[in-house]
C-alpha cells in the first residue's frame, strides 16, 4: 500500500491526465459514432448518458491495468520501444474489458463506438507518456547550468540522481551509461554502452560523472577514477543515498574516489585495525568470552588514563592503584542508569536534564521512577565553543527540594562548565535532603553517598568524551575526573568503541571506600550475584549470594579487547580527529559559519561531531 502511495503521489499528473483520457476517448466515440444497422433498444442520443454510469468502473479497471502494466512508478520517463508496447498492451486488454462490461452491464454498443474509443484512447495515452519525455528536454534546455555531467547507473537509481542535479546549480545531466538500458531515452536522456565512455565524454563534453548504481563493483570504480584523473574531471559519488548491500562485492564506500582533495564521507565508521581482531581472537581461544581478565584489565588502563592521560603506564606494575576505579558495563545507557542507582535517585525525586541531547539521557531517570525536568539550552549556545549547553540561570531555577541529580552533557566531545555548575549545586546546597538508611545494601550505601557529598549531585553523560579535558579550579581534568558521576559510550560511532559498551567513573567520596562503590556496581550489572564469573573460579569460591533483583548489562573480555588495542591506539586516533577539525574550522571560518569550537584556553575537546 506504501509502494501505491508512493507510485501515484510521484506521477499525479500523469494519473489524473489517465482518468480525463480513457474517458474522453469514449465519450468522443459516441459523438462520433457511425450506425452501423443495430437495432438499440433507446435513441442513440441517449447512449452519453446512460454510458455515463458504466464510465466510473471502467476507469477503475483502467487505472489497475495500467498499474499492473508498470506505466506507473517511473516507467513513463523512458521512450523506448518497450514502454512503447506496454502501452499497446494495456490498450488491448482494457478494450476487452470495454466490451465485456457494457455488454454485461449496459447494452451491446453500435461497433464503431469500440474501435473508435480504442484507437483514441490509444493515441492520448502514448501522447501524454511521449509528451513528458518532450517537456523535459525544453525545460532543460532552459535552465542554464555550469557542467555538462554524464551519470553511471539508469533505473531508479539513475533517476534520482538526474532529480538530484536538476535542483541543484553545478552539474547539468546530459547522458547516461548503462549496459541493461542502452539505446533507450531516460528523463529525455540518451542511455549509452559502458564501451562508449571516450566517444561520450567528447560529444557531451562531460566535466562530471556521477555514479548512481550502488551495484558498480570496485574494479569498475576505479577505473572510472583513473579516467577522471587522467582527463581532470570532477567525480562525484551518490550510491550512499541508495540502502543496498551487494554481498558479491567488495565494499566501496571507503575507497570512494572523487576530485583531488575530497571524498563521500561515511558516517562515523569504527577505527578497527589487526590489532584489535588478533586481540579479540586470542580472547576467543581462551574460552575467557564474558566478563573476565581482559574487562579488568581495561578497567585498570581506563582509570588510568583518565587519571594520567597516558595509555602506555604499566597497570599491573601498581594494581592496587587502579582497580575498582571504574566499571565497564554494556552501554553508556547501562552506566549512567546504574550510577543514578548508586547515588539513590528514586520515585519522587527530580533530576535536571538538557533539552538538547540523545533519548537516553532522559530516559534513564524515568527507569528510576524520577521525574525528568529539561532545560533548554543557551540561546545561540555557549558565548566561546558554540556549543548548545544547557542555561545555567534556567537551571539554578529549576533546581527545588526535590532535586537529586544535574546531569550535563559533552556534546561532540565539547565539556561543559561544570565548575560553574558545582558553583550552583553549592548555592542551593540547604535545600538538598539525603535520603535515610533502609537496611538494605544499596539504600544503605545511597544514604551514605548523600550525606557525605549533601547536595545535588552533579552527573556527566560523557558519551561522546572520552579524552576530552578542561581546567577545573585552575587543574586540567580530564573527562571521567570532573563530575561526581560520569558515563563514557564505546558504542562503534563513538571515537573509542568496543562494539557496543560503556563505562561508569565517580570521584572520591569522603567516607566511602571505592571497593564498596565498584562492589555494587558489579551486584547491579549481574542480576545481584556476590561474585562475577572470574571470582566463581577460584578455588572453593564456587558458592554466591543474590543480594537484590537487579540487571545484566556487564561487559565482555571479547568486547573489552577490542577496548584494550583501541586504546593503545587512542591518542593517534584523537590527533587524526584534531587534525580534521582544523580543516573544517578553516573552511567554515571562511564561509563565515558559525561552528562548535573544539579547543579553546582551558578546554579540549575529543572532536567526536562536528556541529554548525
Amino acid at each position: 500500500m506504501d509502494k501505491i502511495k508512493k507510485i501515484f503521489r510521484s506521477d499525479l499528473w500523469i494519473f489524473l491526465i489517465d482518468i480525463i483520457s480513457v474517458n474522453a476517448a469514449y465519450y468522443l466515440a459516441l459523438l462520433l459514432r457511425i450506425n452501423m444497422g443495430v437495432d438499440y433498444s433507446v435513441p442513440l442520443r441517449e447512449l452519453p448518458f446512460i454510458y455515463s454510469k458504466y464510465a466510473p468502473f471502467y476507469t477503475l479497471f483502467c487505472i489497475l491495468i495500467f498499474f499492473l502494466l508498470k506505466l506507473y512508478g517511473g516507467m513513463w520517463r523512458f521512450a523506448g520501444i518497450n514502454d512503447l508496447n506496454r502501452i499497446f498492451a494495456a490498450s488491448i486488454l482494457t478494450s476487452a474489458v470495454q466490451v465485456a462490461g457494457t455488454m454485461i452491464l449496459l447494452q451491446k454498443m453500435p461497433l464503431t463506438f469500440y474501435v473508435i474509443g480504442a484507437t483514441l484512447q490509444l493515441c492520448f495515452v502514448t501522447v501524454s507518456r511521449f509528451a513528458y519525455r518532450f517537456v523535459l528536454v525544453e525545460r532543460r534546455n532552459r535552465v542554464k547550468k555550469t557542467f555538462n555531467a554524464l551519470i553511471v547507473g539508469a533505473g531508479e537509481t539513475g533517476s534520482y540522481v538526474i532529480r538530484l542535479l536538476d535542483g541543484g546549480v553545478a552539474y547539468k545531466p546530459s547522458c547516461l551509461i548503462d549496459d541493461d538500458f542502452y539505446g533507450m531515452s531516460m528523463d529525455g536522456l540518451p542511455v549509452y554502452k559502458s564501451d562508449e565512455t571516450e566517444m561520450v565524454l567528447e560529444k557531451h563534453g562531460i566535466k562530471c560523472i556521477v555514479i548512481a548504481d550502488p551495484k558498480i563493483g570496485g574494479e569498475y570504480r576505479r577505473q572510472i577514477q583513473r579516467l577522471c584523473e587522467s582527463r581532470h574531471l570532477t567525480l562525484r559519488d551518490y550510491t550512499s543515498y541508495f540502502d543496498y548491500v551487494n554481498e558479491n562485492e567488495e565494499s566501496s564506500l571507503m575507497e570512494t574516489p572523487v576530485e583531488t582533495g575530497q571524498k563521500s564521507i561515511p558516517f562515523s565508521p569504527p577505527d578497527i585495525s589487526e590489532a584489535e581482531i588478533n586481540e579479540v581472537c586470542e580472547a576467543l581461544r581462551s574460552g575467557w568470552i564474558t566478563t573476565g581478565p581482559k574487562t579488568k584489565l581495561l578497567e585498570r588502563r581506563l582509570a588510568a588514563y583518565i587519571e594520567t592521560g597516558r595509555t602506555d603506564l604499566d597497570t599491573e606494575a601498581e594494581p592496587d592503584r587502579w582497580k575498582e576505579r571504574l566499571v565497564c558495563l554494556g552501554s553508556a545507557t547501562a552506566a549512567e542508569e546504574l550510577s543514578m542507582r548508586v547515588w539513590g535517585i528514586r520515585p519522587g525525586d527530580e533530576v535536571i536534564v538538557p533539552a538538547y541531547t540523545y533519548t537516553a539521557t532522559a530516559s534513564v531517570v524515568e527507569h528510576c521512577g524520577a521525574t525528568i525536568k529539561f532545560v533548554d539550552i543557551q540561546k545561540n549556545g555557549d558565548k566561546i565553543t558554540h556549543c548548545p549547553e544547557m542555561d545555567y540561570e534556567a537551571l539554578e531555577a529549576a533546581i527545588t527540594e526535590k532535586t537529586k541529580a544535574v546531569v550535563l552533557v559533552d556534546l561532540g566531545g565539547a565539556v561543559a562548565d561544570y565548575e560553574k555548575v558545582f558553583e550552583i549545586v553549592e548555592r542551593k546546597r540547604h535545600l538538598f535532603r539525603p535520603i535515610d538508611a533502609d537496611g538494605t545494601p544499596l539504600g544503605d550505601l545511597n544514604s551514605r553517598i548523600q550525606r557525605s557529598i549533601g547536595r545535588v549531585a552533579v552527573l556527566s553523560d560523557c558519551a561522546h568524551g572520552l579524552g576530552a579535558s578542561r581546567v577545573i579550579g585552575g587543574t586540567l581534568k580530564n573527562c571521567g575526573a570532573i563530575a561526581d558521576f560520569t558515563s563514557f559510550s564505546f558504542h562503534a560511532v563513538k571515537c573509542f568503541t568496543t562494539a557496543e559498551g560503556g563505562a561508569a567513573t565517580w570521584r572520591e567520596i569522603p567516607g566511602v571506600e571505592n571497593g564498596e562503590i565498584y562492589k555494587m556496581y558489579q551486584l547491579l550489572s549481574l542480576h545481584g550475584q556476590s561474585k562475577d564469573a572470574l571470582a566463581k573460579t577460584k578455588i572453593g569460591a564456587w558458592e554466591y549470594d543474590v543480594i537484590g533483583p537487579w540487571y545484566k548489562c556487564n561487559m565482555t573480555d571479547i568486547m573489552a579487547s577490542i577496548g584494550l588495542r583501541q586504546l593503545d591506539r587512542y591518542p593517534k586516533l584523537l590527533k587524526r580527529r584534531k587534525t580534521i577539525v582544523e580543516k573544517y574550522d578553516t573552511v567554515c571560518d571562511e564561509l563565515g559559519i558559525s561552528h562548535l569550537i573544539h579547543h579553546v584556553q582551558g578546554m579540549d575537546s575529543s572532536d567526536h561531531l562536528y556541529l554548525i
